[in-house]
């Protein structure tokens, strides 16, 4: 009975132990499964996190390349806004710096920006500054002219090439150029403005700090902003010369008969809202028509050419010298007195009779005759005005030619300015 007590105990124990092996192996099964899962689930975790790290910095540069893009057509129209030279690169600039400015704190630098642009000078071979934001043409280092193939600058504008500069201070183009203001490093961003192969300005920029990382989309922006402000260039530049042509007598590059009137008309009302003298003096070419037959008009329109070029040398920037129509010319004097007026007329006949004009291998002598009325001493309006100084011309042609004469509103009509009144 003892005996299979015994044997019941082993066979008890014997099924214990091999339920616990059993137990041992399906928590071995188990923890493999686990630690398979947990590896897979860290994989899994380290796969996710490069995805994620990718596609934030995909999102990051198609972030940044978006702004550089919009920065663009920002550029672009504030280009677009304008006609002439001075507003176009003016305002452009200004739109360049902050655009700029704004994408370097995007990527979380702070970063000053300033800058300029110079024109291509084809006769000197010269770079010539033109405008600037944030430095003054005295602080730079080069005073506002540059020899294309020198300095950055220069070497740009013979290359064509958009060049970065991360220190500037370390470079050895600079030739000792450096911004008078800019004693620190600083980075420097030259763009050539473009129109095809042909270069017609630059644009510099200044950054501080330096260092200034260049991405690989901005080499492509810069050279377009380059382009579009070079074409831009191009367009004003004609724009301005048809401009110029519609305003201008072809032959004596005076003002014409069109825009005489509309600048007397203009002149004429600010004298009188300012309460302001406001001359005119009606000029003629005495005997032209003997001329003209004699000579041929071939030589007749060289010395309309000349009498252009006399007219402009002997004038103020301020007065206003036009072609009245045939021989006949007309300057408009803002905000002179009638006395000081005379001078002119008379420095004008004299200057006139002194030139050798040469026709054919010699020289031949020519005069002028001068009208001249004043507002408000002599006229009311601009048609009385005109009406005035014409017939003061008719009395100095009348009167002898090569001689001014002055309308009066006395007894007689005119008087003549000589010398000894200058004096």
């Amino acid at each position: 009975m003892k005996d299979h007590t015994k044997e019941d105990e082993l066979a008890r124990k014997d099924r214990e132990i091999n339920s616990l092996k059993l137990q041992v192996e399906e928590v071995k099964k188990l923890a493999a499964i686990n630690e398979r899962l947990l590896l897979a689930s860290i994989k899994e975790q380290e796969r996710l996190l490069n995805e994620l790290s990718k596609r934030s910095e995909l999102i990051l540069k198609k972030g940044l390349e978006i702004r550089e893009l919009q920065a663009f057509n920002d550029i672009i129209a504030v280009a677009s806004r304008h006609l002439y030279i001075k507003d176009i690169l003016e305002n452009s600039l200004e739109a360049t710096i902050g655009s700029l400015e704004s994408l370097e704190e995007a990527v979380g630098r702070k970063v000053k920006v300033s800058g300029g642009i110079f024109l291509a000078d084809e006769h000197a071979g010269e770079l010539v500054h033109f405008t600037s934001c944030g430095i003054a043409q005295e602080a730079l280092g080069c005073k506002g002219r540059i020899p294309v193939g020198e300095c950055i600058c220069g070497m740009v504008a013979q290359t064509g090439k958009v060049d970065v500069i991360p220190y500037c201070n370390a470079s050895r183009h600079m030739q000792g150029r450096h911004p008078v203001c800019m004693e620190e490093d600083h980075a420097h961003v030259s763009i050539p403005l473009k129109s095809g192969d042909n270069v017609l300005g630059l644009l510099y920029l200044y950054f501080v700090p330096p260092g200034y990382l260049q991405l690989a989309s901005d080499a492509t922006i810069f050279t377009s902003i380059g382009n579009y402000l070079g074409l831009r260039i191009e367009k004003a530049r004609l724009y301005e010369k048809v401009q110029e042509l519609a305003i201008l007598d072809g032959l004596t590059e005076l003002y014409n008969y069109r825009e005489f009137h509309n600048r007397l008309g203009h002149e004429f009302q600010r004298a009188k809202r300012y309460k302001k003298a406001l001359p005119l003096v009606m000029i003629d070419i005495d005997h032209f028509k003997r001329f003209n037959d004699t000579y041929g008009h071939l030589a007749g329109d060289e010395v309309l050419r000349s009498m252009g070029r006399l007219i402009r040398e002997s004038l103020r920037s301020v007065d206003i010298p036009a072609r009245y129509g045939g021989e006949e010319f007309a300057v408009i004097l803002p905000e002179t007195a009638p006395e000081q007026a005379e001078v002119v007329a008379e420095r004008l006949r004299s200057s006139v009779a002194d030139h050798p004009f040469s026709v054919e291998g010699r020289n031949v002598s020519l005069t002028i005759s001068l009208g001249l009325a004043s507002f408000p001493h002599d006229a009311e309006t601009k048609e009385g005005l005109i009406k005035a100084a014409d017939r003061a011309l008719y009395c100095a042609k009348s009167g002898g030619r090569n001689r001014t004469y002055r309308f009066s509103s006395g007894r007689k009509p005119c008087r003549r300015v000589t010398r000894a009144e200058q004096e």
